[in-house]
């Protein structure tokens, strides 16, 4: 008997830890996958998509062509600031051609002989002195950053994403809490059946069945293509969940730490604030995780209601290489990576918060 017991509990860790390990790599391992192959080439990504890079690392020997100024090669730096000669050179192995990594040198620091290089001749970077070398290489190494950065604009879209996302978790969580205070807490029993009745509704209707109405209404508003109208969809879409999820957690606190604080003068807000919002932590930490989450995610909204690149999100600027420059998957790599990599430092840095947050939210007191 002792022995079938040892089996089976042999048997049950055993099974466990290969589910565990199984999610562990399937979650991880296409990170992983995302990360190195965000440094190869175009021309390695569509040869063997799961290779190591090599291209933009082994760069020591690679052969640049000496080309003409042109109207699509954008210099690097102030020609009004910094009026020196310059050679521009393109490489002959990464994206030949087509005027993406491309080199601006200083033509007074080349080694004399090839200060008289002419276009079409062709020059390794073995050539070149020391501090270009370092400086070619890193360029290199770093290109399709470099390229996604700059080409899809992705800084403006980063804070873009985290203003939607800060400004409308901030919203969803001050509205959730006032509507379920109000509705849990407050004699408006009917009044609150209804309401919460028309937010369940609204959780159960999608962005797709909405999005066109939605759009002709912000535009007679006015609020298409703008940061206001953006922040104000999100929160609309946000506050359901937030609604249900704090109305039950806000139900379970005592009515009569709310009655000792009235009896003591304290007001509607001052008990929302003094006593509601400090013991609903757990549950504005899920709602918080839930509504930031999607928000950085979210893609269609904003496709539709952002048309300038001052307004559209990272998500947005992600899809854009797909459609100006479908053929650069590096570049789409390393704009997923930009837009993978905060919520994956958020995640590591406070992941015992989380967890806490996540588990105080499902569990009531």
């Amino acid at each position: 008997m002792m022995n079938l017991d040892t089996t089976k509990r042999v048997t049950g860790k055993t099974i466990a830890y290969i589910v565990l390990v199984s999610w562990t790599l399937i979650t991880v391992l296409p990170l992983i996958w995302m990360g190195y192959s965000s440094f190869k080439s175009n021309e390695e990504l569509v040869r063997d998509i799961y290779a190591f890079p090599k291209a933009l690392f082994d760069n020591k020997q690679d052969d640049y062509v000496v080309i003409r100024p042109q109207l699509n090669v954008i210099p690097d730096y102030d020609v009004v600031q910094d009026p020196r000669e310059r050679v521009i050179i393109e490489s002959t192995t990464i994206s030949p051609e087509r005027r993406l990594m491309v080199h601006f040198l200083v033509k007074e620091d080349l080694p004399e002989s090839l200060q008289l290089i002419q276009p079409g001749d062709i020059v390794s970077v073995s050539q070149l002195p020391s501090a270009m070398q370092r400086e070619i290489h890193w360029k290199t190494v770093f290109f399709n950053y470099r390229s996604a950065i700059a080409r899809g604009n992705l800084g403006q879209k980063f804070v873009n994403s985290l203003i939607y996302s800060i400004t409308s978790t901030f919203l969803v969580n001050l509205f959730a809490l006032m509507a379920a205070f109000a509705m849990s807490k407050m004699q408006f029993r009917k009044l609150s059946l209804v309401v919460g009745g028309l937010i369940g509704l609204g959780y159960l209707i999608s962005i797709n069945s909405l999005i066109i109405p939605l759009f002709l209404m912000l535009t007679k508003l006015g609020l298409t293509d703008t940061h206001v109208g953006i922040i104000l969809v999100y929160t609309a879409f946000g506050l359901p969940l937030a609604v249900m999820l704090d109305t039950q957690f806000v139900s379970g606190i005592p009515s009569s730490l709310i009655e000792s604080a009235r009896m003591d003068g304290a007001g509607t807000f001052r008990v929302l604030t003094a006593i509601i919002v400090p013991m609903a932590t757990p549950v504005i930490v899920t709602v918080s995780i839930i509504t930031a989450l999607g928000i950085w995610n979210e893609f269609l909204l904003v496709l539709v209601l952002a048309s300038s690149e001052a307004t559209k999100s990272l998500p947005v600027g992600v899809f854009s290489f797909s459609s100006l420059t479908s053929t650069q998957l590096g570049w789409q790599l390393a704009a997923l990576v930009v837009a993978t990599l905060p919520v994956m430092v958020v995640y590591f840095l406070f992941q015992k918060r989380l967890a806490e947050g996540v588990v105080g939210g499902a569990i009531k007191g």
